[in-house]
């Protein structure tokens, strides 16, 4: 019995030890815990910072869309205004030229004196005109009964026409130039032949004052390499004399003359080729 107490009494005890690693245990559990605890703590912190960060961007970007639609119709609203200030700039040019040919007509109605003269001008014209042509009516009438005395004469009727004659490039005297105006003379006047556009008669006392002349003279001085071709009908050397000598004199234009050869019409069609 005393070997079994003195054994019992000499062993060595684990209670201290297995109290002190129950403690240690514990105390790691709990720092476990509250580490758990602190995470998760902290997690749920960043999870509302991430998600109001989150609904902050949704809202700029919206922002920045709505922005940029704004830009978008600025721009279009700033291209509309100056399609109309071009289209506004444009009508008051516009405006301004009507204004101003308005103010030219206006200002040659304001001036009758000016109109007066010129309508009192082509009034004297016309009875100059006229009254050449009372002179002119016995000297005409007297021709026209030695042609009809002729043509008895001939016993050729009144309506029979003779042969053309054809008017040759190469026997004008005129193949190298570029510009020609023909004129016929005879002894009532002259003939105008231009391109398209029917006969013009002048008598014989209108040469120098029919504007029809003077105009055909103005528009060959204006243009080079011009030349008026004369054709000369055996009575027309009066009427030729008199529109050559206002040709070269006062319009100083190149001339010249080739004889008719019969009393046909005019053939120019070899000049006026369409």
């Amino acid at each position: 019995m005393a070997r079994r107490a003195s054994s019992a009494g000499n062993g060595v005890s684990l209670f201290p030890f297995m109290s002190i690693l129950a403690c240690l245990i514990g105390i790691l559990t709990l720092m476990i815990s509250v580490t758990i605890a602190l995470k998760s703590m902290q997690t749920a912190g960043r999870g509302k910072e991430e998600l109001a960060r989150a609904r902050d961007h949704q809202s700029l970007v919206s922002q920045q869309s709505k922005v940029r639609s704004e830009i978008k119709a600025l721009q279009g609203n700033l291209k509309n205004r100056d399609t109309t200030a071009l289209g506004l700039r444009d009508l008051e040019q516009r405006k301004i030229v009507l204004r101003r040919q308005l103010d030219e007509k206006a200002a040659r109605l304001t001036k009758p004196d000016q109109t007066d003269k010129a309508l009192q001008k082509l009034i004297e014209t016309i009875l100059a005109n006229l009254d050449a042509l009372r002179r002119e009516r016995p000297a005409l009438e007297k021709k026209l009964a030695e042609l009809k005395a002729e043509l008895a004469r001939r016993k050729i009727k009144p309506d029979t026409k003779p042969v053309p004659i054809q008017v040759q490039p190469g026997g004008s005297g005129a193949a190298h130039v570029n510009r020609i105006s023909f004129v016929e003379c005879d002894a009532t006047g002259i003939l105008i032949h231009r391109r398209g556009q029917p006969t013009a008669s002048v008598s014989l006392a209108s040469i120098g004052t029919d504007q029809n002349l003077n105009r055909l003279f103005e528009e060959a001085r204006g243009k080079a390499d011009s030349m008026i071709l004369f054709l000369l009908r055996d009575t027309g050397n009066n009427s030729y004399l008199r529109a050559a000598g206002l040709a070269e004199s006062s319009y100083q234009l190149r001339t010249g003359k080739l004889p008719l050869p019969g009393k046909g019409a005019v053939d120019l069609s070899l000049f006026f080729k369409p």
